[in-house]
């Protein structure tokens, strides 16, 4: 982009500017040629900057880097925005009657975001029947369980016969009969048989939701997805419409191909580049399925574990002898302390191996991650919907969730994101999570374990600076210093914000998004909503 002869350049007049650089706040910003120049006064800067770069006054704006969602699953949530929705079903009745006013995609019923912990019953392949005869394929909120019905069943093989698949489990009825509720790797048995997702809808499905992202603040994204999501990337960068910084962690069942090619992480572009590979260890609070080194506190057991020791290490050890990074999920603290067990012993490469989600912890392993470099990849929004079920499921083991204060005390690197489409894009309500941890029902009003609380400088560090320690680029991005790109964010919100205040940040909003010295988003000069 080139603005009256100077091209991604800009200075940027606010009430505050937040570098992220000790000492070098101002209240404005320069940059040009898509790199930021000076952080300062507006005095110091009016007089260095050449008349012709466009000028933008905010002076309500509070600036700070761009902020980057550190875990998402954006192309899912992309093709997601089109399908029904069932989030906030306050029943299954409320969710059928959506469901059957759905329309199919390539002749199926797609959707997701149902809560059968909101349900006094779970779902079942019978109710569905009663609304559609199309195959039907509903990934819960946590996307650890799919609602399917009996076309879906029938499409897949899935009878009283076939047997649960490792790390995987096909819920049935007393009489062996399933359900229509499947857990974890049980969910691929339909995957396999869904119609492919078709390239031209997910290329546009990628560029509208990239421009809701910029709406938000978001300038750049640490994908976890299959490989037709980085063909999609790649074909928006091939046309100069990649307008995120995108890392991409690919599944592990990618490795030997990524090993056959002689990749590594870090490698790409300045938009787009490789992460480390995903293994998943466990499964999510929500569906029981996260692994507990002790059962729940029911009794009835201990949750999922998804990968073998054996099978992980062996991944693992191959991947980072060729210089590619591991991206582990584990929220149980079984989970957890098998992913240390992996990760501690591996090699310091160029991006940093990392635990998704690190949720419930043992007090004997809080301090590992820090001492071999382990970066943490939290989402904060989860927080407030998680409290009821992490204290009726893990009771006095939850002192150990979301313990973000207590793993920065010992010198973690905290990398937030959202987890979209578990959780909205908009960091907002994982900036108050973070800083509040108040319950969504509104108990805790002082803070669930309220010595966790964050500041806003700790929660911002961790929405940007920490994500680019996390995508090995911290000597580029992150900060708003010279030579640094210029990727930035100005936030109408309350100055209340950092004293404390994360509801301050939350009813906030972005006014104005930069990627690489191009604006993005502008809110418009009259009012418009969020």
């Amino acid at each position: 982009m080139t603005t009256n002869g100077f091209p991604q350049s800009g200075l940027l007049r606010a009430r505050r500017v937040l570098s992220q650089q000790p000492g070098a706040d101002g209240d404005s910003v320069w940059w040009q040629d898509g790199s930021i120049r000076a952080v300062g006064s507006a005095l110091d800067l009016e007089r260095r900057v050449p008349t012709r770069v466009p000028r933008f006054d905010l002076p309500n704006a509070t600036v700070t880097p761009g902020f980057v969602d550190g875990h998402t699953h954006f192309a899912m949530w992309a093709l997601g925005r089109s399908r029904v929705h069932l989030a906030g079903a306050r029943t299954p009745a409320e969710a059928l009657s959506r469901i059957a006013a759905a329309v199919a995609e390539q002749g199926w019923i797609r959707g997701h975001g149902w809560d059968a912990n909101r349900w006094e019953a779970a779902p079942d392949r019978w109710s569905l029947d009663a609304v559609t005869n199309l195959p039907a394929f509903l990934e819960s909120i946590d996307v650890h369980a799919a609602w399917v019905n009996s076309a879906a069943l029938t499409a897949a093989g899935i009878d009283r016969s076939r047997a649960d698949p490792p790390g995987g489990r096909i819920v049935r009825d007393a009489n062996g009969e399933p359900t229509g509720l499947l857990l974890e790797r049980a969910q691929e048995l339909v995957r396999a048989v869904l119609p492919p997702s078709d390239p031209v809808r997910l290329h546009a499905a990628i560029r509208e939701a990239q421009a809701e992202a910029h709406r938000f603040g978001i300038t750049g994204i640490h994908d976890v997805e299959a490989p037709d999501a980085l063909r999609a990337f790649r074909a928006l960068e091939a046309e100069d419409a990649l307008r995120l910084r995108v890392l991409f962690h690919p599944p592990v069942a990618q490795l030997p191909t990524l090993l056959a090619n002689g990749v590594r992480s870090g490698l790409g572009s300045p938009w787009l580049a490789l992460g480390g590979i995903k293994l998943f260890l466990d499964g999510s609070l929500g569906s029981r399925t996260a692994w507990m080194l002790a059962p729940y506190e029911d009794g009835r057991d201990s949750g999922m574990a998804l990968t073998s020791a054996e099978t992980a290490r062996r991944a693992v050890e191959a991947a980072a002898r060729s210089g590619i990074s591991c991206t582990v999920h584990a929220i149980g603290d079984a989970a957890v302390r098998r992913a240390l067990d992996l990760l501690e012993p591996l090699p310091t490469l160029a991006v940093p191996h990392r635990i998704e989600h690190f949720q419930c912890v043992h007090p004997d392993d809080i301090g590992r991650a820090a001492a071999r470099g382990i970066v943490v990849s939290m989402q904060p929004a989860h927080l407030p919907g998680d409290v009821h079920l992490a204290e009726e499921r893990w009771g006095n083991r939850s002192r150990g969730a979301y313990a973000a204060r207590t793993l920065l005390e010992h010198g973690t690197v905290l990398a937030f994101g959202s987890d979209v489409p578990v959780a909205s894009i908009d960091p907002r309500p994982g900036v108050a999570a973070a800083m509040n941890r108040v319950g969504a029902d509104g108990r805790y009003p002082s803070g669930w374990n309220p010595a966790e609380r964050l500041s806003f400088a700790q929660t911002l560090r961790a929405f940007t600076l920490g994500n680019a320690i996390a995508a090995g680029q911290a000597g580029h991005r992150g900060r708003l210093a010279p030579g640094y790109d210029a990727d930035l964010v100005a936030w109408e919100v309350d100055p209340a914000v950092e004293a404390g205040d994360g509801a301050a940040f939350a009813a906030g909003r972005a006014v104005l998004t930069v990627v690489g010295g191009e604006v993005v988003f502008r809110l418009p000069a009259s009012p418009s909503s969020d």
